[in-house]
């Protein structure tokens, strides 16, 4: 048995379900999550607690799955024999995603909760594919001491594919623009710039009323993302009012 852990699932109505793991190293089951969040998009599941019920039922000893909802394990103050403890808000509405990982032991095996990692559906991908590259050096690492046998299950070329299709999908263009989104920074109007704006991906949307009473929105696209641009350097937009498309191009 590895390390011991509790995943809370929360959804955005604020409802929670728990779920032990036998295995619940950082190592482990960030990767699994991330391959619970890629399946779900590539999928077009919802991203609830029945779809993580059935991503574990179709691939069996990945994700938790036994249910402890209730039980003193569930309480977040609880330690006992946990080593780890996992929150994953998962909303459906927005299809955001944010886990955070709690290691519940000090360095002498003391009861010691420190948040060890943050991650959202912008960076879940990346860090997946980190903790990958880690278990195939140590597997590498492994074998070598053992002869050059890979260990059973731990295959260092096996651990390599599947921190590059994380790689892949965290240079996907979705998760990028979950980036971009996330750090997006809202800049406020004041008294000798009464222009509020926002700046997402290079790009400034600036959106205010001028003397005249006329709400003026304009966005300037000159340092626009890379990432962002078509082939031959024009950028992709969409202009919605009360969530009706006026412009399209």
């Amino acid at each position: 048995m590895g390390n011991r852990a509790v995943v809370t699932i929360t959804d955005e109505h604020g409802n929670s379900r728990c779920f032990w793991a036998g295995w619940g190293s950082p190592e482990y089951q960030i990767p699994h999550v991330a391959d619970f969040v890629a399946w779900a998009d590539r999928h077009q599941r919802p991203l609830t607690v029945d779809s993580w019920l059935a991503h574990a039922d179709t691939f069996p000893g990945t994700l938790p799955r036994v249910e402890v909802t209730g039980t003193t394990a569930a309480n977040d103050t609880y330690i006992g024999d946990l080593d780890y403890r996992y929150h994953l808000v998962l909303h459906d509405d927005s299809h955001a995603v944010r886990l955070r990982v709690h290691h519940l032991r000090g360095p002498l095996g003391q009861p010691q909760p420190q948040m060890v990692a943050e991650l959202t559906h912008a960076t879940l991908f990346g860090e997946a594919a980190r903790l990958c590259e880690l278990m195939a050096d140590r597997a590498h690492q492994w074998a070598d001491r053992h002869g050059g046998a890979a260990p059973p299950g731990n295959d260092p070329d096996g651990w390599r594919r599947r921190a590059a299709g994380f790689h892949e999908i965290h240079r996907s263009t979705p998760v990028v623009a979950f980036g971009a989104n996330l750090d997006a920074r809202v800049v406020a109007a004041r008294f000798d710039a009464p222009h509020p704006a926002i700046h997402v991906a290079g790009v400034w949307v600036i959106a205010a009323v001028d003397a005249g009473g006329v709400l003026q929105v304009s966005a300037h696209l000159q340092d626009a993302a890379g990432w962002l641009r078509r082939p031959d350097g024009t950028v992709p937009m969409r202009v919605t009012v009360d969530g009706e498309p006026v412009f399209d191009a």
